[in-house]
Parts: structure tokens; C-alpha cells; sequence
């Protein structure tokens, strides 16, 4: 038995407003609601050969690309094991941010890799990184998880030819597509990009999450997944909202303008970092404390070292965060005086 120490992810739910998971709180439209309720199930019995066939085209369309070039899986977090599964021999070295996506360590030490961040998340932190640690493979989130920080694409092209292999994880990227890696894969043979339906799409208890690369690397990563190892289910359930001409535009412009509502209403205690995605980052003088009194008043954020991150929650769980916040301003005040 070899002797690691890997957290186990706490799946909880929480009374309240569970603004730590990121799950989008978008309103499902009717059209989408009556598809979902035809689903059928009858063929139940078979494992799901259309379904899937029918996602990769929907999909590959979708961001451009053929559907030889795609993989699919359970999650984004499928796709990760399987690059870092494929691509690592005990010992190399795989590089990331800080901070970055807290399951790339995870990933790494179970394909008997090692990971590494960079002292921060800056580009020139990253150039140094890389000529310190000379990693077998760069992986990093674009936009960031947790920070909201949007990679430049020029920058991310020419990390890519510092390293053998470059992983963007574009779980965000549905909420800005214009700034995708994916039309940059015929430049860069070494550029995997992985994709999800849990977040613009809203899609997290489906579980299903891309990858997107070169044809010769997508057959290659083809040997490292068993066959029909996503459900028929879940993938009809992707078809749907893959075909809807003007859901992803909806849920855009619905997080657009929650988002402007959330950031003014953390403004007040800290400091909102700029973001495209469905949550933000507020950077804090005291988050544990901030941290703690949210959650004493059931409004759930994810802690971070310097600050919180929130999900953009819906009017609801708005009206009872700005409640929350002005009762830890009150408090402080009374504090101060």
C-alpha cells in the first residue's frame, strides 16, 4: 500500500445558500425544463452508443473542432487524471499557479508525479518556474480557480513552447469563449485543453467534461478510457442544451448582470477582483473571520488564504448575503468605536 496523505473531498450540503461549489443558480428556462421532462429511458437496457455519438458531434461543433478530436468523461476532473495518468512517469514534475485548482496536486501524486507551483500567479512567475523546475507538464486553469484571472492567449502560446506538454482547463471559458486555446491546437501539437458542462451550462450533476486536443494525442489518450465510461443519460441531457440556439447566450447574460450586483455588495469589505466567470474572488484584511461569519448565518463561501470566493448566487441568496454583510460591518463598527 503506498504511503500518501491525499485529502478526501468533504461532500456536504449545507443548510442555507451554498455559494462554495460554484454550481450555477441560473434559472432553467420552460423550453429546457418540457426537453428534459421528454427524456426517454427505454433503451436503458443498452449501453448508450447514439447518445454519445451524438454528444461528441454536438460538441465538437459546438467549439470547433472534429469529433476525432475530443475525449469525454466523467467531469473535468476525469480528463485531468487521465492526461496526468498518461502522460507521467514516477517523478516528473508537473506545474501549476498559485493559486490554482486544488485537485491538480491530488492528480499528480496519484500518477506518482510531483507537483509544483510557481510563487504566484503571474506570467513571469510561471517563465522562472519553468526554468527552475523544467516540468514535463504545465496545467493551469484559464480563467483562474480561484481568482477569476484571465490568461492572455499570446502568453499561454509561448508558455507552450517552453514545455513538452501545456493543460489549459477551460471549465470557465463558456462565459468569455472569444479568449478559448482550442483554435490555437493546430499551432501547438503539445496544447490539450479540457472543457465542462457543470458551469455556463449548468450541468454539474450530469458530470461530463471534455477534452480537446490534436487528433494523434486524442488517440493516444483514447487507450487510458474504458469504453462507455459516461452515462447515456447524461449525455442526452447534454444534447439538449447543446442544441438550444440561445441558452448559453441567456445564462451569459443573466451571470453578466448577477455579477455586477454581488461585486458591489462585497465592495463594501473587500476588495473584488475583476472576473468573467460564475463566481468572485474578495480579496479580505481578515477572512476567517469574514469567512466564519457568513457561515454562521448559513451563507457558504469557499476559504481561501486571502480572501473568499463566492458563487454568483441568484436575487435570493443576494438579498441574504447583503444581509449577512451589513451585519458584519455593524459588528465591526461596534468593535472600532
Amino acid at each position: 500500500m503506498r504511503q500518501v496523505k491525499l485529502p478526501i473531498y468533504p461532500v456536504v450540503y449545507p443548510t442555507g445558500h451554498r455559494l462554495n461549489q460554484n454550481e450555477s443558480q441560473f434559472p432553467l428556462p420552460d423550453r429546457i425544463m418540457s426537453q428534459l421532462d421528454s427524456v426517454t429511458y427505454h433503451d436503458l437496457h443498452e449501453y448508450p452508443v447514439e447518445p454519445i455519438n451524438e454528444l461528441f458531434e454536438h460538441y465538437a461543433a459546438y467549439v470547433g473542432v472534429t469529433p476525432e478530436q475530443l475525449l469525454v468523461g466523467c467531469g473535468s476532473d476525469e480528463m485531468i487524471h487521465v492526461v496526468t495518468q498518461a502522460l507521467l512517469a514516477p517523478s516528473d514534475i508537473v506545474l501549476s499557479p498559485a493559486p490554482d485548482f486544488s485537485m491538480y496536486p491530488i492528480f499528480t501524486t496519484i500518477a506518482h508525479g510531483h507537483h509544483i507551483q510557481a510563487v504566484d500567479l503571474s506570467y513571469d512567475g510561471i517563465i522562472d518556474a519553468i526554468e527552475m523546475h523544467h516540468p514535463k507538464l504545465l496545467l493551469l486553469s484559464n480563467p483562474n480557480n480561484p481568482t477569476g484571472k484571465l490568461w492572455n492567449v499570446e502568453e499561454l502560446a509561448h508558455l507552450a513552447s517552453l514545455v513538452p506538454y501545456l493543460v489549459v482547463d477551460e471549465a470557465y471559458m463558456d462565459f468569455t469563449p472569444g479568449a478559448s486555446m482550442i483554435p490555437l491546437i493546430a499551432k501547438h501539437p503539445n496544447l490539450i485543453v479540457l472543457r465542462t458542462m457543470s458551469k455556463a451550462f449548468g450541468l454539474a450533476n450530469v458530470r461530463i467534461g471534455f477534452m480537446v486536443t490534436n487528433i494523434e494525442l486524442a488517440q493516444y489518450f483514447r487507450q487510458f478510457i474504458p469504453p462507455f465510461n459516461i452515462s447515456g443519460v447524461s449525455a442526452k441531457i447534454c444534447n439538449i442544451f447543446l442544441k438550444d440556439v440561445t441558452y448559453l447566450q441567456e445564462t451569459i447574460e443573466w451571470h453578466d448582470e448577477m455579477r455586477q450586483k454581488w461585486a458591489l455588495a462585497f465592495e463594501s469589505i473587500g476588495h473584488v477582483f475583476p472576473a468573467t466567470t460564475n463566481f468572485l474572488y474578495v480579496e479580505l484584511a481578515q477572512p476567517e473571520v469574514v469567512w466564519s461569519h457568513l457561515t454562521a448565518l448559513n451563507v457558504h463561501t469557499s476559504k481561501q488564504p486571502t480572501g473568499i470566493r463566492v458563487t454568483i448566487g441568484d436575487e435570493t441568496a443576494l438579498k441574504f448575503t447583503q444581509e449577512a454583510i451589513h451585519q458584519y460591518v455593524e459588528s465591526m463598527n461596534v468593535k472600532n468605536s
